[in-house]
């Protein structure tokens, strides 16, 4: 998973550009038809390499691909809108976590674990391959129409010269990657966004095992990552909507310092009762900070170069993302418990919160 979030890295920083000129419409078809054939492909594999392999290329296809093209669809479509739609789009991946494992666990009671990758991989093409490649478009005005729906505006002088677009939208900044690269906020997000990824991945490769290291059983662990997927549904689902009344960076902070508070939560997490509060209280809120990452660089950077800056971004946070398992498992290695590295966390999701303070929205020339 580490070496697949690293190459996809690598991707991101490639695709970044070409998504701003090309769309999302082609990258996503190769993605999400290279991730069903994985699925696919692992119903044959009959050696250890085999799996690697087919993980790795699966995984840079998240990291790199999908997590770049799917950035930007939103954003481009909408200005006005754009907390209200990004929350509604960023209830997908909450939902898919909590429904796969039981559409995966039904095909492998059914037909055994085979099948059941055969299955997952179809279902792939169904739901994400076919409509990707048929109905998405890069940006409204491609076809003829504006952001939010919104209505072209006459020209008050009919003498005026025709100009070769007389339709209007939302006012809204174009910074390029350059100029952005070249303001502090842009590091204070990236700071910010990576240190979050470093402690999410951290606590979610290592829940189960701390979970049961608790004297909690394995059902429990497990029910409780469910409940967690759960509750990201109506945290992404709240986050467009803060984002539309309120300051998209003192938002960011708020969730953050929950961030925080969740993880000292989870360091007292003995029992069934304390589990699923954690579930409930983290789900939410680390749901919330996803499409949060996603709104401020379109709010800030604007849609017109958003593909590169996301792949950026990506890039640099995918490293974060890889080092937290690794690193939660040579503190735990090293003290035997995951009470010094889940410490850390609280003081990560804390620097956090400090840096998207220190984020101010760019000044426009």
């Amino acid at each position: 998973m580490s070496i697949g979030g690293l190459l996809g890295g690598v991707l991101a920083l490639l695709l970044g550009p070409l998504v701003d000129r090309y769309g999302s419409r082609w990258a996503l078809s190769i993605a999400f038809g290279l991730l069903g054939l994985s699925f696919i492909l692992m119903s044959l594999m009959g050696s250890l390499w085999q799996y690697y392999a087919i993980q790795i290329v699966a995984r840079s296809m998240n990291t790199g691909v999908l997590a770049v093209a799917t950035a930007v669809i939103i954003p481009n479509w909408f200005i006005v809108k754009r907390g209200k739609a990004l929350s509604l789009g960023a209830m997908g991946s909450p939902l898919g976590a909590a429904v796969m494992p039981l559409y995966v666990q039904g095909l492998t009671s059914l037909w055994g674990w085979r099948a059941a990758m055969v299955g997952a991989g179809l279902l792939i093409w169904v739901i994400s391959l076919i409509p990707s490649s048929l109905l998405l478009r890069r940006r409204p005005e491609d076809v003829g129409l504006l952001p939010d729906g919104a209505q072209p505006v006459q020209e008050s002088d009919p003498t005026a010269p025709p100009t070769n677009d007389m339709r209007r939208g939302p006012e809204e900044p174009t910074v390029r990657l350059g100029s952005a690269m070249r303001l502090p906020t842009f590091y204070f997000i990236q700071a910010a966004g990576s240190l979050w990824w470093f402690g999410r991945t951290g606590v979610g490769l290592h829940a189960i095992p701390y979970f049961t290291d608790q004297g909690l059983s394995a059902q429990v662990a497990v029910a409780a990552l469910v409940v967690h997927s759960l509750f990201a549904i109506p945290g992404a689902f709240m986050a467009g909507y803060l984002r539309d009344r309120f300051s998209i960076r003192w938002v960011m902070a708020g969730d953050y310092a929950l961030n925080a508070v969740a993880f000292v939560l989870v360091l007292f997490a003995g029992t069934t009762l304390l589990v699923m509060i954690w579930a409930i209280f983290y789900g939410t809120v680390q749901g919330a900070a996803n499409p949060l990452q996603r709104l401020i660089f379109a709010d800030y950077f604007g849609r017109r170069h958003l593909g590169s800056i996301e792949g950026v971004s990506r890039a640099i946070q995918n490293i974060a993302s890889a080092a937290g398992p690794l690193v939660a498992a040579a503190v735990y290695d090293a003290t035997n418990s995951y009470q010094v590295i889940f410490t850390i966390f609280i003081g990560i999701n804390l620097a956090a919160m400090l840096c998207i303070a220190m984020a101010r929205p760019p000044q426009r020339a």
